[in-house]
């Protein structure tokens, strides 16, 4: 009787480590430097980043539902561009860039100045 119960509880817990695995990432946050990254001329651009030292350059398409975040208030791209066009010390500061994995296209890039 208690091999039968320590059985179905190892059936149980494989059954729930299976459930796990089935997660997808969908949007994936880089953490990329100003100097690392390149905005959009317009709303329906392409972003350029560098996501990490080893990392190739990435060109992500931009359209017009791209939010742009600046010190938790969301704002057009120009008024973004003309924040990021005055800081000097562009190693020093992190934008974070979401890139959605499935539609490749960049949905939020937000930044606190």
């Amino acid at each position: 009787m208690k091999l039968l119960r320590i059985f179905a509880m190892g059936v149980l817990l494989s059954i729930s480590v299976s459930a796990l695995a089935e997660f997808k990432t969908i949007v994936r946050a880089n953490e990329v430097t100003l100097s690392e990254l390149q905005l959009p001329a317009s709303v329906n651009g392409i972003t350029t980043f560098t996501a990490c030292w080893s990392c190739s350059e990435k060109r992500v398409n931009v359209s017009a539902a791209t939010r742009y975040r600046l010190n938790d208030e969301f704002v057009s791209l120009q008024e973004f561009r003309s924040a990021l066009a005055i800081v000097t010390d562009r190693q020093n500061k992190i934008a974070i860039v979401m890139h959605h994995l499935d539609t490749d296209l960049v949905t939020q890039i937000s930044i606190r100045l």
